[in-house]
């Protein structure tokens, strides 16, 4: 299989975005950015991490790339290691490939190698001669690695998705219904959708993230106010702000931030419906370049001591306040985008 990395990433993408994005290029599916579409705040409470959760999804992501793109997403978990290799090799010579997560503990290429142990995407593209070739389009990187290096790296257990249950997992997609041009009617009801879960007017709300169950959730941006109270609340009683505390809350503040920035390609492709989306698209945009300011100050709270940190955990969050404005704007705007459509009248 000819894959080959991306020649630039966008705002926004991640490791597993980039390896979706990687495949679905490789598989000529040009509108590859637009399929992240869902957008919308969620409150819960991660008993296992002890800290408070902010999310941007509401469905997860195989519903999500079903959902108006009909693009099968298949995540994988398995148990055995010997099943895993065999189904990955399976897809590989059928010449489907194949997303994986590894530690990067066990990546000699990757800066954390032998130092820290943290879950990684990337895609496997081949399998000759006892080696996997592989693209990692976080690093722009295209290679090989020897089968025990990639068995040896596919094993989970020392990182935190192994709560989910299962020490390995894998993904494939398949495009063979896609769906390449979003149907007007489908881009507003999708539009309406998000603005009423943002709106926290819906009564759409998982009791389940996943394999785990949500502890006093809470949708909309109303979830912000309660992330902050709650997150300080934390602070205030434990005496040491632990690499791990900050970690999950710069992956939150993150990953909301990545969220907005990929939102906007979506609604790209609803400018030759209505030019005046590109306002809310620079709204997002601008909501994306705060969530990330925010998540940045956290990051760098990390080279602090721990008074220090303290302060610069509450002006982060004090940022992340400042955010519910900016998101009530785009909610409204995209309310009255879906009014002026005429949506009611086409559903």
């Amino acid at each position: 299989m000819n894959i080959q990395p991306r020649e630039s990433s966008t705002e926004g993408e991640d490791c597993f975005t980039l390896c979706v994005s990687s495949i679905l290029n490789y598989k000529e599916f040009s509108p590859f950015l637009a399929v992240w579409k869902q957008c919308g705040l969620l409150y819960s409470e991660d008993p296992e991490r002890g800290t408070p959760k902010l999310a941007p999804s509401y469905m997860t992501v195989e519903q999500e790339l079903r959902h108006i793109h009909r693009i099968d997403l298949q995540i994988r978990r398995e148990h055995d290691q010997t099943d895993v290799v065999k189904q990955i090799m399976t897809h590989l010579h059928q010449n489907e490939p194949v997303i994986v997560w590894v530690d990067v503990f066990y990546l000699q290429y990757n800066s954390l190698y032998q130092v820290m142990h943290s879950a990684h995407c990337i895609v496997l593209s081949e399998y000759a001669d006892g080696k996997f070739g592989f693209i990692d389009d976080f690093y722009h990187l295209k290679g090989s690695m020897d089968e025990q290096d990639l068995i040896q790296a596919l094993d989970l257990g020392m990182t935190p998705l192994i709560r989910e249950g299962t020490r390995f997992r894998y993904a494939t997609l398949d495009i063979t219904d896609a769906v390449r041009k979003v149907p007007e009617r489908d881009f507003y009801a999708m539009l309406h959708h998000n603005q009423t879960i943002l709106g926290g007017e819906s009564e759409e709300l998982r009791s389940q993230s996943g394999w785990q169950e949500l502890v006093r959730p809470l949708a909309g941006i109303a979830a912000i106010e309660r992330y902050v109270q709650s997150t300080r609340s934390y602070m205030e009683h434990v005496t040491e702000l632990t690499e791990e505390f900050l970690d999950n809350m710069y992956s939150d503040l993150a990953g909301i931030s990545n969220n907005r920035y990929l939102y906007g390609h979506f609604l790209r492709e609803g400018i030759p419906y209505d030019p005046e989306l590109s306002k809310l698209i620079d709204n997002y945009d601008y909501a994306a370049q705060r969530w990330n300011l925010a998540a940045n100050m956290t990051l760098k709270s990390l080279y602090q001591n721990v008074d220090r940190r303290h302060q610069m955990l509450n002006r982060a969050l004090g940022k992340v306040q400042e955010i519910i404005a900016i998101e009530h704007q785009a909610c409204e705007m995209g309310k009255s985008l879906v009014a002026n459509s005429g949506f009611s009248m086409m559903s």
